[in-house]
């Protein structure tokens, strides 16, 4: 069936700073994080040069205009803005960032700017990051800085994005830094303060009387229990309550239910711990969740899950290998594929309803807010074919067109119950650096090649582009007649 979008909604694409800006040494630039852990031995690729937006932002935001996308989605590298912990502003890094958002303006496209996604500075990572007493007040310095600068201009702001896949990746899974392992308790500390800085940064915005708007993007993973058994369905309550809940109640309904702390309490009792807020911090969430503006939802994949009392046991799939991961977690879950859902070479379940499921559900349990889709899209292996009879050198990206227009599906069916989605954002604009599988994973709708940073539409870019323009969400066999024309 053909399907239609409404002529308002938002299509856009979206990078981020650290994964395609390179220059890590250029104009300033505070060290991060992420600059530490990519040089150490082990380590078999690093942001140094990525994708250089930071030097072709202007061909690949004019690249954005042909294609029709008027919307895209940036990070700011708090690295560029902030030089040291006395909170010295780099100018540099400012004009930077002023020319990147004039450039979009100039074009005709909407930037939505996030202020963080994961690259912590190197002074603050090294004090402890969020577990830290000082970060969420020189983050509150940082984002002033720049709603000051850059205010006038962006009208569509996001606080953070995935602060629960960080947190998981860096204290769970110790696959980000600090790399520590089925440390859960340090997990949902740290995502309480991450949620506190987001409120705060909400109720400084609208101090400021800015005339835009600000929200959260948050990675959402429908979580099923396995048919068998209750205790399956209390292991996908409890991998829900912090996958999911913890961070929905905080920002949408400005504290924790009752049944999230006692989940959230259940699961870190496995450390000897427990989670109380304190009531100040309460209030803050409280008065946030009443000013946040909208929520932004990034969806790749679903969880389905079974009662899990053996050891902690997880394991990433780097390579693309299909099956080689795991995820369990002692008295919590294990996550397991599902015979009829399709995966990704990462083992990532290929599930639209999923996105729907979770849609429907924060339109129903939650106040309401506007939401977008403000990252979905499809890692594959790809490698850029020899030039045509026309001389195009065009990637075949079948399967990311009939990903996209299979959740978009997801979405419209969503909007059909009454959910007030307002946009989709495909990750990503370009290809860009992997935090965890460098530069074979590649999601972009432009190839980049590495050797020498030139850029290629593939045929999702050009099917993308006919989209936006048509609203007509075509299926791969219609496209085969009707697209790559100039």
């Amino acid at each position: 069936m053909i399907r239609k979008l409404p002529q308002d909604f938002v299509l856009g694409t979206t990078t981020a700073a650290y994964q395609v800006e390179g220059s890590t040494d250029a104009d300033g630039r505070a060290p991060a994080e992420w600059d530490c852990w990519y040089n150490r031995p082990s380590s078999t690729f690093d942001g140094k040069t990525a994708s250089e937006f930071y030097i072709h932002f202007k061909e690949d935001i004019a690249r954005c205009r042909q294609y029709n996308i008027k919307a895209l989605g940036i990070s700011i590298a708090w690295t560029r803005i902030i030089k040291n912990e006395q909170g010295e502003v780099n100018e540099a890094g400012l004009a930077f960032y002023r020319e990147v958002i004039d450039c979009c303006l100039e074009n005709g496209i909407e930037p939505y700017v996030a202020l963080y996604h994961f690259d912590s500075p190197l002074f603050i990572f090294e004090e402890g990051e969020w577990l830290a007493p000082n970060t969420v007040e020189q983050f509150l310095h940082y984002a002033r800085v720049c709603f000051k600068h850059f205010g006038s201009r962006v009208k569509h702001w996001i606080t953070m994005k995935d602060p629960v896949s960080l947190v998981v990746n860096e204290y769970v899974t110790g696959l980000f830094p600090p790399a520590e392992h089925y440390e859960i308790s340090k997990a949902v500390h740290a995502l309480h303060k991450l949620l506190v800085a987001h409120a705060r940064t909400v109720n400084l915005y609208k101090s400021m009387n800015l005339p835009g708007e600000i929200g959260i993007a948050h990675r959402a993973e429908a979580v099923y229990p396995l048919a068998g058994s209750w205790k399956n369905e209390r292991a996908a309550a409890l991998d829900d309550a912090f996958t999911n809940r913890f961070l929905l109640d905080a920002v949408m309904a400005g504290g924790y239910s009752p049944k999230t702390l006692t989940d959230i309490n259940d699961i870190l009792a496995r450390d000897n711990d427990s989670f109380a807020p304190a009531q100040a911090e309460l209030a803050t969430l409280r008065e946030a969740a009443g000013r946040m503006d909208f929520l932004g939802i990034n969806y790749y994949t679903s969880h389905f899950c079974e009662a899990w009392s053996g050891e902690d046991d997880i394991q990433h799939n780097a390579s693309g290998l299909r099956g080689s991961s795991s995820y369990a977690l002692h008295g919590v879950g294990r996550r397991l594929a599902k015979e009829d859902v399709p995966t990704t070479d990462w083992d990532w379940s290929i599930f639209p309803h999923g996105l729907y499921d979770m849609l429907l559900r924060i339109h129903e349990e939650y106040p309401a807010k506007p939401l977008y889709v403000t990252e979905n899209g499809l890692g594959l292996h790809e490698q850029l074919p020899e030039p045509d009879a026309n001389g195009a050198r065009i990637v075949e990206d079948d399967d990311r067109i009939d990903y996209i227009r299979q959740h978009l599906s997801a979405v419209l069916d969503a909007m059909d119950e009454g959910v007030d989605v307002r946009g989709y954002f495909v990750w990503s604009m370009l290809d860009a650096m992997s935090w965890l599988n460098g530069y074979d994973k590649r999601y972009g709708l432009f190839f980049v090649d590495y050797k020498n940073q030139q850029r290629y539409p593939k045929k999702s870019a050009y099917w993308f582009r006919d989209l936006a323009k048509s609203r007509i969400m075509l299926t791969v066999d219609a496209l085969r007649t009707s697209v790559l024309a100039p």
